[in-house]
C-alpha cells in the first residue's frame, strides 16, 4: 500500500496476510473456551478518552416517569422505556479506518483528504473493514508489581522480542499484536496525563512489519507512545504502518483481563455496519472477543 494507487482498498493492506492458515492459527490457539469482550464499557461522562474529544452521552427520551406522571400512556398494557447514545467513535474503543489520518494531503493509498468530508469519507471507511478471525499475540508490558506503565515509557522492539522469547511464540504473517500499558487502569485511578502516554517505540516499526502484522492494538488513545519520540513527525507508528502499510489500529481497549500475560489467543472481530465513518466503535459496532 506504500505506492498511490487508486484501486486500493482497506482488503489490499496489511489484511492481507490473513490467509488461511492465519485463521487455522487463531483457532488452534484456544485450549479452554473463555470469551472476553475487550471493548471498554459505555457509561455516560466517563471516559477514559484523549483530551479533544467528549465523554459518552446517555439519555432517556423516555422512562418509567413519564408514565407515572401522565405523559405517556401505556397503550392496551404496552410501555416502553427508549434512550439515545451521543459518542465519538474515538471516544472508547474503537479500530482506526483506513480513511483517518492523512500524511502531506494524502491518506492510505494515495488518496486525496478531500476524499473525507463533513458526510463521512468516500473511500477506506470504516464499512470496509471486514469481519476479521485470525490469532492475536497479547503481550502485558506492565512489569510484574506495577499496575501501569508510567506516562511517556516508550515500549521497544527489544523489549516485544524479549517478552514473546520467553515464552517461545514466533509471530507469523497475519498475527493480531496487541499490547498493554495499564494506561487505562491509570485513568480509571483518577490521573490525567493528556496527550502523554505509554506506548510503542517508533522503533517497532520495522519489527512489525518484519513480522507482517496485520492489526495492532493498545489500552491507550493512540497504541504509540506520547508524546512522540521522532521529532516532526507527530505519531510516527501512523504515518508507517498505517499510511503506508494499511494496518489496521485498535485502541482504548480494556485488557485488564489480560494482565500478567503473554500469550497467544483467538482474536474476532464481527463486520461494521456504519458507512464511511472514518472509525468503528468496538462496543457499538464492532465486537473484539478473545478466546483462550
Amino acid at each position: 500500500m506504500q505506492n498511490n494507487n487508486s484501486q486500493a482498498t482497506t482488503l489490499s493492506g496489511a489484511l492481507k496476510y490473513i490467509d488461511k492458515a492465519a485463521v487455522q492459527r487463531g483457532m488452534a490457539s484456544v485450549t479452554e473456551y473463555r470469551a472476553t469482550s475487550v471493548g471498554l464499557d459505555i457509561i455516560h461522562g466517563k471516559g477514559p478518552v484523549a483530551p479533544m474529544r467528549q465523554f459518552p452521552q446517555h439519555y432517556l427520551r423516555r422512562d418509567g416517569a413519564d408514565y407515572s406522571t401522565g405523559n405517556s400512556k401505556e397503550v392496551e398494557g404496552f410501555g416502553f422505556s427508549d434512550d439515545v447514545l451521543i459518542i465519538g467513535t474515538h471516544g472508547t474503543s474503537h479500530v482506526d479506518a483506513l480513511c483517518h489520518i492523512f500524511c502531506n494531503g494524502t491518506m492510505c493509498g494515495g488518496y486525496s483528504a478531500d476524499e473525507v468530508s463533513s458526510t463521512g469519507s468516500k473511500k477506506l471507511g470504516a464499512e470496509t473493514i471486514p469481519s476479521i478471525v485470525t490469532r492475536a499475540i497479547v503481550i502485558d508490558a506492565v512489569p510484574e508489581g506495577e499496575d501501569w506503565l508510567a506516562p511517556g515509557v516508550a515500549i521497544h522492539a527489544a523489549d516485544l522480542q524479549a517478552m514473546l522469547d520467553a515464552k517461545n511464540i514466533v509471530p507469523a504473517p497475519g498475527d493480531a499484536l496487541i499490547v498493554r500499558t495499564g494506561w487505562v487502569e491509570f485513568s480509571r485511578a483518577g490521573n490525567q496525563s493528556k496527550f502523554s502516554a505509554p506506548g510503542l517505540s517508533a522503533d517497532t516499526v520495522e519489527w512489525i512489519r518484519h513480522h507482517k502484522f496485520s492489526i495492532l492494538g493498545a489500552d491507550n488513545i493512540a497504541v504509540e507512545v506520547g508524546p512522540s519520540e521522532t521529532p516532526g513527525t507527530a505519531l510516527p507508528l501512523h504515518s508507517s504502518l498505517m499510511h503506508q502499510d494499511g494496518l489496521l489500529f485498535i485502541e482504548l481497549l480494556d485488557l485488564s483481563s489480560v494482565k500478567g500475560k503473554v500469550a497467544v489467543v483467538y482474536f474476532k472481530s464481527l463486520k461494521n455496519c456504519w458507512w464511511n465513518g472514518k472509525s468503528s466503535c468496538a462496543n457499538a459496532h464492532v465486537l473484539v472477543i478473545f478466546t483462550y
